[in-house]
């Protein structure tokens, strides 16, 4: 919604007494004008009280050049409207009761009438005031602010929200210090900004800083930053024990969520395995994870801390895609950990010859026998033109997609397998009891190596099986 109401549609509100305008993040104007409409004088006779409160796109009341007039008005409250430079910019007949705009908790402020006002508060920020939707664009004044503060004062402890898109001067978003402000920060969202490096950089004078608490901080998206390595950058360690989901897409250089490098080291990176979760980063609520069109080489360390293989208990949703660095996706030693995982999407991964990588361990050496995956119920394993077996060991075949004795799916309903080019064969001759007796849905498509679908042993299996859908 860009604005609340049209001129000629308030015109009829003749016993409105209050107003209150809250949480409308793409509210440009309240009251708009429609194409070619003319001018028209405009009073709100009865009205007593107006709220603005968290319109972070705001710029005016009304655009238009329109009168308009407010002989009842006594209380005007206006809170976290950053964009916010003139009420009307139109004829505007001073509020005859109104002695001052309230924000916050402050005795409010009174310049000569109500434009001169909001266009005051505009110049000492008093919209950057415990705000609570911040948006950041290229577009706004509040890109300008942000930057003359980007060393500086102004106070985000209220901050919940912030959206930056389309930013093409900034190479990160926050430093450290004032991160450190951030304790209400829940949900941070970047996209289209063709030059940001990292989200948060630690500075040369922030040595002392090792550790980074965003406590309430609940959802990262990260989406078409072409040149973003890294959320956080610096020897300190990311302590998030709120946050539930990341979404991370079309970001083709970035490769961890925590690291030391610079951007200029980024050929070093390129080199190394460099895991995209570590012992720097502590989320151990975490539940969804996307990871879309990324540098990552691997997601975990081959063999991962207590801090690292916290992160993973409460995963339930993992979807990898167009990852074309990734050769497998779980460490063995870590794949027990994910007692809660119920989906798990692979897609357009064209490096992916496994999925769980056992480094030559001898089974019962470092893979639990049975089970692994207790709880999932949705498996998409599409377009892995590399992918022969879910898991490869020692006297394994190594062209099954599901080996003996390796993999359980006890609770899988939802089964995808779609353009597997190198996969023979989908089920192993013994396969561990109890696997697959809950599936509900199975779809085989564009495997063309593949002899048979199901072989006569598996049908006693699948006599839950409602659909099966097999193409070329």
């Amino acid at each position: 919604m860009k604005y609340l109401d049209t001129c000629l549609a308030v015109q009829g509100m003749v016993q409105l007494k209050k107003l209150m305008v809250r949480d409308c993040i793409s509210m440009t104007e309240i009251v708009a004008t429609e194409g070619d409409e003319a001018t028209c004088d405009i009073i709100f006779s009865r009205l007593k009280s107006l709220e603005l409160v968290n319109l972070p796109r705001l710029k005016s009341f009304c655009s238009g050049n329109h009168t308009f007039g407010f002989p009842c008005l006594e209380e005007l409250i206006v809170s976290g409207c950053p964009e916010l430079e003139i009420f009307c910019k139109g004829v505007l007949t001073n509020p005859p009761l109104l002695q001052k705009v309230e924000y916050g908790n402050d005795n409010g402020h009174w310049y000569s009438d109500l434009n001169n006002t909001i266009q005051q508060m505009y110049s000492i920020k008093a919209g950057f005031q415990a705000i609570g939707y911040l948006v950041l664009s290229e577009f706004s004044k509040s890109i300008e602010i942000w930057k003359e503060n980007i060393h500086g004062s102004l106070d985000f402890k209220k901050l919940k929200v912030l959206e930056v898109y389309r930013c093409n001067s900034m190479t990160y978003i926050f430093s450290v210090s004032m991160a450190l402000d951030l304790a209400q920060l829940e949900d941070i969202k970047v996209k289209q900004c063709p030059i940001m490096e990292q989200i948060i950089k630690k500075g040369a004078e922030e040595t002392e800083m090792a550790t980074l608490l965003l406590p309430m901080l609940k959802k990262i998206r990260l989406e078409s930053c072409s040149r973003l390595t890294s959320f956080c950058m610096g020897s300190i360690t990311l302590q998030c024990p709120s946050l539930y989901e990341i979404a991370v897409d079309d970001c083709p250089k970035m490769y961890a969520l925590a690291s030391k490098r610079e951007q200029e080291d980024i050929e070093v990176v390129g080199r190394e395995k460099i895991p995209f979760f570590n012992h720097k980063v502590l989320c151990a609520n975490l539940q969804y994870l996307e990871l879309s069109s990324t540098n990552i080489k691997i997601l975990w360390p081959d063999k991962p801390d207590r801090a690292t293989s916290s992160n993973v208990l409460n995963l339930q949703i993992l979807i990898v895609k167009g990852c074309h660095n990734l050769e497998y996706l779980f460490p063995s030693l870590l794949v027990k950990k994910f007692e809660r995982l119920h989906q798990l999407s692979l897609l357009d991964c064209k490096n992916m010859e496994e999925i769980i990588f056992t480094d030559g361990l001898a089974a019962g050496e470092g893979i639990p026998q049975i089970y692994l995956f207790t709880k999932l119920q949705r498996l998409e394993l599409v377009r892995l033109p590399k992918l022969r077996t879910f898991c490869h060991q020692e006297n394994s075949e190594t062209d099954t997609l599901f080996n003996q004795k390796v993999v359980a799916f006890p609770s899988l309903n939802d089964l995808r397998i779609v353009g597997m080019g190198k996969c023979r064969k989908i089920w192993h001759d013994k396969l561990t009891m109890g696997s697959f007796h809950e599936l509900t849905f199975l779809v085989v498509e564009h495997c063309d190596k593949l002899s048979n679908v199901l072989p006569f042993d598996m049908v006693e299996r699948l006599e839950k099986l409602e659909t099966l859908q097999i193409l070329e």
